[in-house]
């Protein structure tokens, strides 16, 4: 074959490939040109057309979407691209077909395209997916997948349902309940924490007495129970469960142990000591609970400070909530004048600031339960006042 000939090859080759390759250009140009116009959601393409998902039913913004759309199949903006003949089947947000002179598709055809976008969607998207099989069905009805399609779905928003509408249940009666200190709850899984050394036990009667109102999901409960100290662990949950129960439950006490205030200090020892066991390698748990052990330590030192002949400043501490009352040995201000008492409180509030004031108020008493004073902090500092 001489040069020339194999230069007439080349030519006819490329001038047969160029309406080929102008013909996807100018796909390509009009599904993108659709997909900036105002109102669409979605737009699916195959050798048919196209399919376009408005964002809504409203019948005023769907008249514009379709007056958009056609003017759009009329623009003879881009060079060797008529876009008048592009069939364009447009669908508002409940899969409904709007009435427009864009497309000649048939029923086949629409299907091919509608299967298309659904099927890219997540599952997680229940509704989305139902509604979506609902008008496959409706477009080929003697489609045996989609009905399928169309019971797994359902079950699926019947179940999301009945999940909520039980956890909303149990969350909004948790505080009458004595024997639970506190709930967490993720999907399936639920953490307890209880007043009880019986943990598993009272979890099930609670949600059990829950349940007479308000039906469970059908599903099986992934029950995570804790005594209140934590120390003691009851466990229920299927072995369906098992390869996310780890994840969860620290997931859920996390949630539970950041809940618990900074004040609570040996709460907070138990709740990062549990953490610790269920992740040793997490240097946050291992930061907090040094943090609050070491805060304890120096806690205890200002609780059990004494006078210089030795006696207990304090006969007794009792917090309550985010307040520290402090009874102070009648021995420290018995025969002493106002100004050296006053002087002690002084010294007690730059020491209770030491000890890192764990309540922000400390309210000081004698032993007949008059109030001496009260040391107040914030974050610039504590003081005393009488």
């Amino acid at each position: 074959m001489n040069t020339r000939t194999i230069l007439s090859t080349i030519l006819i080759l490329i001038f047969t490939a160029m309406p080929v390759m102008a013909q996807e250009d100018c796909s390509s140009i009009f599904k993108t040109e659709l997909e900036s116009v105002p109102g669409i959601k979605a737009v699916v393409q195959d050798q048919n057309g196209f399919l376009t998902i408005l964002n809504s039913d409203n019948k005023t913004d769907v008249i514009k979407a379709v007056s958009a759309i056609k003017n759009l199949r009329k623009s003879n903006q881009v060079k060797q691209c008529d876009f008048s003949g592009v069939a364009v089947v447009i669908m508002d947000s409940n899969f409904e077909l709007t009435k427009s002179a864009t497309s000649t598709l048939n029923k086949t055809k629409i299907s091919k395209l509608l299967y298309k976008y659904i099927y890219a969607l997540s599952p997680v998207e229940v509704e989305e997916n139902l509604h979506g099989y609902e008008k496959l069905s409706e477009l080929s009805p003697q489609n045996r997948y989609y009905a399928e399609r169309i019971k797994h779905y359902t079950k699926r928003i019947n179940l999301i349902k009945s999940r909520n509408n039980f956890i909303t249940k149990c969350l909004s009666e948790i505080r009458k309940n004595k024997n639970i200190a506190d709930l967490k709850i993720k999907k399936d899984f639920y953490l307890f924490i209880t007043e009880t050394e019986t943990p598993l036990a009272s979890a099930e009667k609670f949600l059990n007495k829950m349940a007479k109102s308000t039906p469970k999901p059908d599903k099986d409960l992934c029950i995570i129970s804790y005594s209140k100290n934590l120390e003691k662990k009851e466990t229920s949950c299927p072995a369906e469960y098992e390869n996310d129960l780890a994840n969860n439950e620290e997931e859920l006490l996390m949630h539970h142990v950041q809940s618990i205030p900074s004040y609570k200090i040996q709460e907070n020892i138990n709740g990062y000591a549990a953490l610790k066991k269920l992740n040793p390698s997490s240097t946050l748990y291992t930061g907090k609970y040094e943090a609050y052990k070491a805060k304890q330590k120096i806690f205890d030192k200002f609780v059990h400070i004494k006078t210089a002949a030795g006696n207990n400043i304090f006969t007794k501490t009792n917090p309550k909530g985010s307040i520290l009352f402090a009874t102070i040995n009648n021995n420290a201000v018995n025969g002493k004048s106002k100004s050296t008492n006053k002087r002690l409180f002084e010294t007690l509030a730059s020491y209770y600031q030491r000890a890192g004031s764990p309540y922000p108020k400390c309210v000081l008493k004698n032993t007949s339960g008059e109030t001496l004073g009260i040391i107040s902090c914030n974050k610039n500092g504590c003081n005393f006042k009488q």
